[in-house]
């Protein structure tokens, strides 16, 4: 779910009542509403997000993208 509160942020596409992009807290307070669980301290979970080891960002990317094209086609085929 960090992982989800920092794209979120990071998109800028998320947006709080005066129209300024949602800060990373409120973003992860919200997820933690909607899937009915607590990230504990939001600020240790992003910091742990990007201490990890590194991983093949292309790969995830990849995959990410074939998912969307799939939905994108099963859209046009309705």
């Amino acid at each position: 779910m960090g992982e989800f509160a920092i794209s979120f942020e990071l998109s800028g596409q998320f947006l709080n009542d005066e129209g300024n992009p949602a800060p990373y807290i409120h973003i992860a307070h919200a997820l933690e509403q909607a899937f009915n669980f607590t990230f504990g301290d939001a600020y240790k979970s992003k910091e742990r997000v990007f201490k990890r080891k590194p991983f093949n960002l292309t790969k995830a990317l990849d995959y990410l993208k074939n998912l969307i094209i799939k939905a994108s086609r099963k859209q046009d085929e309705k």
